[in-house]
């Protein structure tokens, strides 16, 4: 036999000698090292209760040596405002104040596995110093309640778990007990993420600083059957409280509008022309026009838009009366079929203001395919906001002659006189 057979043959024996070992210290319970392995049949008793009844610690070293104060189970870091921020200032704080971390939970438990803290208070102050939220209680599925008073929340800064539990910044994922939450007074949207596998959730209080509550926010957990809100008039975006049916049918008008505190949450399914009367209306909130059928939107008076407020409508004119002078940022969305914006206001037009105040310029979200025609019909220039705009030469901008040199030297938008 030439030289390659032998090769072939030595690696075929040393292949089954392999197999056969391996079936062999399978077979007599030991492992490669010699020492019986522990499977979930024969596991030590304390062992197979911490899996069911949680860890009684879970801080890091890292965590361990920073650790400032305990309370509750609520672990805290000392730090000074000027630590935390780099600009301390802006939240009202001097640089040597101190500061209070809240960066981690450790639940204790007693000899049957019950745990001790079930209720859980975050305070907003502690000897003076001001409390922030930095923590996640992420599948501490023992907590039945969570009271944030803290007016400030973070992301934690020290990890205790894995990359997984840090990086959603979920603080209650995974707590499967939790009845009742309330967030920290800074927190400003909610999503889908930050409220997974809370299955017994029943009230959670919606903070004064929140902006947007996004349509996925119940899908991953129990559907809440009160909300309360703290201060209503900052939202933008309550989306996913309205698809949560009780709260919808509970603020549904004779018209087939869902109003609430002056706020137009949803048209309902109009069609032909829609007018929208801004004497009652205050404010028209995000995807308020996404069941709509109307092909024309009117709105007069003086309600304040939000962004996304003409997302995914079926207009193909939507028609701004003259006081309407504020065009917060994506203000229509994506819309597929609309052709035509009319914004009859005189006075000077700002354009693209997010949720947070900045400005933002004219975004635009249009198929490629398709063309659009904006009608402005103020003859004042906001250079700032224009300077911003987001749009190519599929938008066509009518503007007086006054104005007309302006606008096509700060966009890329074709620009015509009225």
């Amino acid at each position: 036999m030439h030289k390659g057979g032998h090769i072939m043959r030595k690696i075929l024996i040393g292949t089954f000698l392999a197999i056969a070992a391996i079936f062999i210290t399978a077979g007599s319970g030991f492992d490669s090292t010699g020492n019986k392995p522990v499977s979930g049949l024969n596991a030590p008793k304390a062992q197979a209760e911490e899996e069911v009844h949680g860890p009684t610690s879970t801080l890091s070293p890292l965590q361990k040596e920073m650790l400032s104060l305990k309370q509750d189970g609520l672990c805290y870091y000392k730090t000074t405002a000027g630590d935390e921020w780099i600009h301390p200032e802006k939240y009202g704080f001097e640089a040597t104040d101190t500061i209070y971390e809240l960066f981690a939970f450790e639940q204790e438990f007693d000899a049957n596995g019950n745990p001790k803290y079930t209720d859980i208070v975050v305070p907003r102050e502690i000897d003076g110093g001001t409390v922030i939220d930095c923590n996640s209680f992420y599948n501490h599925y023992e907590i039945k309640s969570l009271r944030v008073k803290a007016a400030y929340s973070s992301w934690r800064v020290y990890s205790t778990q894995s990359y997984e539990e840090d990086y959603q910044g979920s603080r209650v994922s995974g707590c499967t007990n939790l009845e009742y939450y309330e967030m920290a007074e800074d927190t400003t949207s909610l999503n889908k993420w930050k409220l997974e596998g809370c299955n017994s959730l029943k009230t959670i209080v919606i903070p004064k600083g929140m902006k947007e509550i996004f349509a996925s926010t119940f899908s991953r957990c129990k559907k809440p059957e009160k909300v309360i809100f703290k201060k209503f008039s900052n939202l933008e975006n309550i989306t996913g409280v309205k698809k949560l049916p009780w709260w919808r049918k509970q603020h549904t008008k004779k018209n087939g509008m869902v109003i609430y505190k002056n706020c137009l949450i949803d048209t309902g399914k109009r069609e032909g022309t829609l007018i929208i009367r801004g004497n009652k209306i205050k404010k028209i909130m995000a995807n308020a026009f996404a069941d709509s059928k109307a092909e024309t939107i009117k709105v007069t008076g003086a309600p304040k838009l939000c962004t996304w407020t003409f997302d995914d409508c079926n207009a193909k004119k939507i028609i701004l009366g003259k006081k309407i002078n504020v065009i917060p940022y994506r203000c229509f969305g994506w819309n597929d079929n609309l052709k035509e914006i009319h914004i009859l206001s005189k006075r000077k037009i700002i354009w693209g203001v997010d949720s947070y105040g900045n400005d933002q310029g004219l975004h635009m979200c249009i198929p490629s395919s398709e063309k659009l025609d904006i009608y402005i019909h103020s003859d004042k220039f906001h250079t700032e906001s224009v300077k911003k705009w987001r749009c190519d030469e599929r938008v066509t901008v009518h503007v007086p002659k006054k104005v007309l040199a302006k606008y096509r030297k700060y966009t890329k938008c074709k620009v015509v006189a009225l």
